[in-house]
Parts: structure tokens; sequence; C-alpha cells
């Protein structure tokens, strides 16, 4: 497919820096595992996420800061360039891998309640769309680990606000991420066959760091590189 790597760094992964409570940043981390593996990247690059809708791209038009990029406010990056690894952090939020098979175009997504609410996906495929001239069949979504319908309920007051907004509910006030976002990536064109979905709880499994689970600062990083 034009991926060279796709992935989530969850407990297993991530408890060796937390038990020897090293100084390790994130990109450290992240690097430490990438050169495990024997992935060669160029840079590694996140921004600062505060569950909003907008989304950033990063291609040959620009030239970017690592730095200043860190701090940029945005819930979503997307890339054409290869080696530039993509990271998201996320702890019961719904991180989401778009990928152009045809132009080899990579987007990371972090799309909790309020990302959903807002279609940070929506927004995402638009750039795909509109900057790659990307064709909905060519596109590929995976939905990863991220709380599910069993655990994530909700107040009525934000369960109506969810309804409002197109979100999906469950009986006793419970919501679906997954499906919320599986039917904003469908009504982009996404064929149905093109879209994934791991259905992995991080509330209910141990093998993720979940903020309902009592996981306050601890996170799951989601990653990929063309």
């Amino acid at each position: 497919m034009g991926l060279s790597l796709a992935g989530i760094l969850c407990k297993e992964d991530l408890s060796i820096f937390e038990s020897e409570k090293t100084l390790f940043s994130v990109d450290n981390i992240i690097e430490h595992k990438l050169c495990e593996i024997g992935i060669k990247y160029t840079s590694v690059c996140r921004v600062k996420q505060e569950h909003t809708d907008i989304v950033v791209v990063l291609d040959s038009s620009l030239e970017f800061d690592k730095e200043v990029l860190s701090h940029t406010v945005a819930d979503g990056i997307i890339t054409n360039l290869p080696g530039i690894v993509l990271v998201i952090s996320v702890a019961d939020c719904v991180p989401i891998f778009l990928f152009d098979s045809r132009k080899k175009v990579l987007g990371l997504i972090h799309a909790g309640r309020e990302g959903t609410r807002k279609k940070v996906v929506v927004n995402a495929l638009k750039e795909f769309f509109t900057r790659f001239n990307s064709s909905p069949d060519d596109i590929f979504a995976l939905i990863g680990p991220s709380i599910g319908p069993c655990c994530y309920q909700v107040s009525d007051e934000i369960a109506i606000q969810c309804l409002i907004d197109g979100l999906y509910i469950s009986q006793g006030n419970k919501v679906d991420l997954w499906f919320s976002n599986l039917t904003q990536i469908k009504k982009q064109g996404i064929p149905h066959h093109n879209i994934f979905l791991t259905s992995e709880c991080t509330c209910c499994s141990n093998s993720y760091y979940s903020y309902r689970g009592g996981d306050k600062i601890a996170r799951n990083y989601a990653v990929g590189m063309i």
C-alpha cells in the first residue's frame, strides 16, 4: 500500500520508560522505538492537541520548523513527505489513520468527543480532496483503539448536545465515537470496504492507557510514516 509505518504505541511499548522513570521526551521515546525496529526517518512531528477541528498539512511547498509545529494548535496532521513521522497522543480519544494509496498521502487524526462533534476527520478528508486531488476510492481509513460505546457514558446534557451534532448515542447515554466517525468518513464518499475499525476499547482493555480508567497523565501514541 505504500506505508512504511503505522501503529499504536501502548502500555507494552511504553511501560519500560515509565518503570525506569527515565526522563525521556515523547520524541525520544518514539525515536528509540523506531531505531529498535530499524525504521529510518527524517523527523518526528507532533502538534499541540486541544480538541479542535484544525488540520495541519506538511507538504513540499511548505518549510516547517519542528519546534514551531509542536506548539501549533491542531488535531490532525497530513503529509505527502516520505520519512516524516506523524504522531498524535490518545487516552480514550479516537486515533484515525487516513492514507491515499495512489497519491501516497498520510493523515493522522485525533478525534475525541469534541473533535468528532466538530467533524475533524471531515476537515482532514477535505484537505485530501482539495490539496492533493485525492479520489475517495483511493483513501483507506483505520479507526484505532479508543473508548468504545460499551464504556463511554455521559450526562443527559452532553448526550443531547452530541445527538444535536449528529453523534450516535446508545441506550444509557453511551456515546459511540467509532460509529460516529465511521459514518462521517463514509459520508465523504470513502467506500465502506476501505474503512477498518479495530473495535478495541481502551477503557475495557488493560493493554492501553485510559483517561477514564484512571490514567490522567500517561498516553498511547499513534504513529505513521510514508
